[in-house]
């Protein structure tokens, strides 16, 4: 047996506002994240493989509430593990979606390590090499998790750079949150290949749900895609390039084009009349596009999003608002978030200069013209709230105000970010425990103690 651990590190500090509460291995970009994508594969190869997910200690509680089937997760799992694996193949959440990148890893036998100015990307190494890295990582993670790495917006974790004889690896791997956003086209369309190379369903699992067992919502079904045969008054282009699964409900005078390429329609959307749907796009299982709404290409909506108005180049995890008016582009949006009516991003200069991008640790240059917002899970605006180009959101904020919010909005943000108000942690806890119970998922002791750990770092 291979044992394959899906490990962070220090980088994951580059994908906040998002990567507060969420391993960076399940972060969407296309259909899937990088879970999902190794989970999938494993499951075609021709060995005994077994996946363990090992995410910062902070989120141990909520990945255990969410294990799919071939996984198991946190240190306890490894180490029990390791000890009866012939191998450990140690693969970095940041990796890009690239699937055939991901086979040629899985497929290369050991030993070998890989990695770039960042850090380690990938190892294969003997059971003891594995068992000296597990205590190498436990280490450096404990002692980042006690000087507040994962909590306080202003603490710089220390990296990660086991010693390894690692050469430069020629692999795509991300740096931080905005860089999956050029990938989403491209991983829209190998993600629908590969859903419909392997011949079976796929069952939604996002990460720190814990579903109401008396509930079936369409994401938590079996869904097989097969081309969409379209409705009446539905106006297809390129009509062989768009799929469906069961249960797809489209409306009169909606165009759906996928000249560009791909669109994906899971199981249960509903799209109501007069809308424009552009590829490469995906609407994930349940989620809802209101009438007169236009989605552009290189976009994935996430499971039981309900979305309107102008949305392009935009990864939407599942659970989320965009129910009314407003442009929201070249952005990532976490689950549990709502965008007020009329909320409107920037995602461009005046200037068309490069943008920069501060998550809490100074700002970053980007190396593009297109950033847009990025929202972290549980966040809310009020309506007609507009963002600057780049504007980060962290956890829990309810942001409102006239005029721009500052770019840079810390968690619990109460306001615009301009002085220390606060949305109080206990008050945050109850609307979070209304919301998910509205969409048949439960808030648990897990939630809350994420949720109080994030407050005491808040700034």
């Amino acid at each position: 047996m291979r044992l394959i651990v899906l490990f962070e590190d220090h980088t994951l500090q580059g994908f906040r506002p998002v990567g507060w509460s969420v391993p960076v291995y399940e972060i969407p970009c296309g259909l899937f994240n990088l879970r999902e994508r190794v989970l999938s594969l494993v499951a075609e190869g021709p060995r005994s493989d077994r996946v363990v997910l090992l995410p910062r200690t902070l989120l141990e509680g909520l990945q255990a509430l969410a294990v799919p089937g071939g996984a198991t997760c946190g240190l306890a799992a490894v180490n029990e593990a390791v000890a009866v694996a012939e191998s450990v193949l140690f693969l970095c959440a940041r990796l890009g979606p690239d699937w055939e990148q991901l086979r040629v890893l899985l497929g290369r036998p050991a030993p070998f390590a890989l990695r770039d100015e960042d850090g380690l990307l990938a190892a294969a190494v003997d059971p003891a090499a594995g068992r000296r890295l597990l205590d190498d990582w436990r280490s450096w993670e404990s002692a980042q998790a006690a000087r507040g790495a994962w909590t306080e917006a202003n603490q710089a974790a220390e990296p990660w750079l086991p010693a390894l004889d690692a050469t430069d690896g020629k692999i795509a791997a991300w740096r931080h949150l905005w860089d999956l956003v050029p990938a989403i086209g491209r991983a829209v369309a190998d993600d629908k290949a590969a859903v419909v190379a392997a011949g079976r369903g796929i069952r939604r699992l996002p990460f720190g749900i814990a579903p109401d067992p008396s509930s079936t919502p369409a994401w938590r079904q079996d869904s097989f895609f097969r081309p969409y045969a379209g409705a009446p008054g539905v106006h297809l282009v390129a009509a062989e390039r768009i799929w469906a699964a069961d249960g797809v409900e489209v409306g009169p005078s909606v165009v759906i084009d996928a000249r560009h390429g791909p669109v994906v329609l899971d199981r249960g959307v509903t799209v109501l009349p007069q809308c424009y749907l552009e590829g490469p796009l995906y609407l994930g299982a349940g989620a809802r596009v209101k009438a007169g709404a236009a989605l552009y290409g290189e976009t994935a909506v996430g499971a039981a999003c309900r979305v309107a108005g102008e949305i392009a180049e935009t990864q939407m995890l599942p659970l989320s608002n965009k129910q009314h008016a407003g442009f929201l582009g070249h952005a990532i949006v976490a689950g549990w978030v709502n965008l007020g009516a009329d909320t409107t991003c920037s995602d461009l200069k005046n200037n068309y200069g490069e943008i920069q991008v501060n998550y809490g640790l100074g700002p970053v240059a980007t190396g593009s013209r297109f950033v847009g917002l990025m929202v972290a899970e549980h966040a809310k605006s009020a309506i007609g709230t507009t963002f600057n180009t780049a504007t980060t959101v962290g956890f829990a904020s309810n942001v409102f105000g006239a005029g721009f919010p500052r770019s840079c909005l810390g968690n619990f943000t109460w306001g615009d970010g301009r002085g220390r108000r606060l949305f109080e942690v206990e008050r945050a806890i109850e609307v979070a425990t209304i919301v998910m119970e509205r969409r048949g998922c439960l808030f648990t002791p897990e939630h809350e103690a994420l949720f109080r750990a994030l407050s005491g770092g808040a700034a």
